[in-house]
C-alpha cells in the first residue's frame, strides 16, 4: 500500500480488526504521507483497552513516529471508542510532525554556505570573487 515508512499497527487487549486497519490508513497515513514519508522512518500505532470489560473512557491510540534526522514524536488519545482515539491523535501527530519538519529545515539551513551565496556566481557573468576586476581596471574600461 504504502512505499515509503515501515508502520506496525497492533493492540494490546484489544483486537485490531480489519476494519480499523483501513480507518488507520484513510486517517492516518494518507495525510502523513503527503507531505512526509522516508523510507527510514518507523510509525508505530498501538490501541490498547485500558480497562477491560469495565467500560469507560479506556481505548487509547499511542502513536509513535521515529523521523531520521529528526526526533521521535510520542502522542497519546485515550476516548470511549478507539476510532475516535486514532482521530484525535492522528490529528495531533500530523501537526507535530509539519512542526518538527520546519524545525529540522531551519537547522540544516543554519550550517554551511547560503543557498543563495552562490547564485550569481552561477548563472551571472562573473565568476568568484578573486576572479573579479580590480578596482582600477573598473577605472580603466
Amino acid at each position: 500500500m504504502f512505499q515509503g515508512m515501515k508502520v506496525h499497527i497492533q493492540g494490546k487487549q484489544l483486537k485490531v480488526s480489519e476494519a480499523l486497519k483501513s480507518y488507520v490508513a484513510e486517517r492516518l497515513l494518507v495525510p502523513l504521507t503527503r507531505f512526509y514519508d522516508h523510507p527510514a522512518a518507523e510509525l508505530r500505532v498501538e490501541f490498547g483497552d485500558t480497562n477491560g470489560p469495565k467500560g469507560g473512557e479506556d481505548k487509547e491510540c499511542h502513536l509513535t513516529l521515529h523521523m531520521p534526522g529528526g526526533g521521535t514524536l510520542q502522542i497519546e488519545e485515550t476516548t470511549r471508542d478507539a476510532y475516535a482515539s486514532l482521530d484525535g491523535a492522528s490529528g495531533r501527530l500530523v501537526r507535530a510532525c509539519k512542526k518538527e519538519l520546519d524545525r529540522m529545515r531551519l537547522r540544516s539551513s543554519r550550517g554551511g554556505e547560503h543557498p543563495l551565496a552562490s547564485a550569481g556566481v552561477e548563472g551571472g557573468e562573473a565568476g568568484r570573487p578573486d576572479e573579479l576586476p580590480d578596482d582600477e581596471e573598473f577605472e580603466r574600461r
